[in-house]
C-alpha cells in the first residue's frame, strides 16, 4: 500500500476533523514543535485550547509525552471532560526555556 496515501487541504481537513467531533465525540489534540502550534491547528479546525508548542529536545519531548500519558489516560478513565489545563505544564517548560 505504498502509493495508498491521498492528499487533503486545510478546508478538507477541517471538515473531517469537526465531523468526528461532532458526531463521535472525538477529542484532538495538536502538539508542534519549532511552530506556531495554536495557528497550525485552527488551520485544521482544532481549538487553541487543544493545541500546544513545546520545545524540541529531549527533556521537552519527554514532558510532551507525559502529558500526553496523562491526557489520554483522563480522557480514557474519567468521567469528565479533559480540562482547558491540561497543557499547562508544556507551556510552563516553553515559558522557562523558551525556544530554541
Amino acid at each position: 500500500m505504498e502509493n495508498a496515501s491521498h492528499r487533503y487541504n486545510f478546508q478538507q481537513v477541517k471538515k473531517m476533523v469537526k465531523r468526528q467531533t461532532d458526531k463521535y465525540g472525538w477529542e484532538f489534540l495538536f502538539l508542534g514543535a519549532n511552530i506556531d502550534a495554536i495557528e497550525a491547528a485552527g488551520n485544521i479546525g482544532i481549538r487553541a485550547s487543544r493545541a500546544v508548542t513545546y520545545r524540541n529536545d529531549e527533556a521537552g519531548t519527554a514532558l510532551n509525552y507525559k502529558v500526553m500519558e496523562e491526557a489520554i489516560h483522563h480522557v480514557r478513565c474519567c468521567a469528565a471532560p479533559l480540562s482547558d489545563d491540561w497543557k499547562a505544564e508544556i507551556d510552563e517548560d516553553m515559558q522557562r526555556r523558551g525556544r530554541k
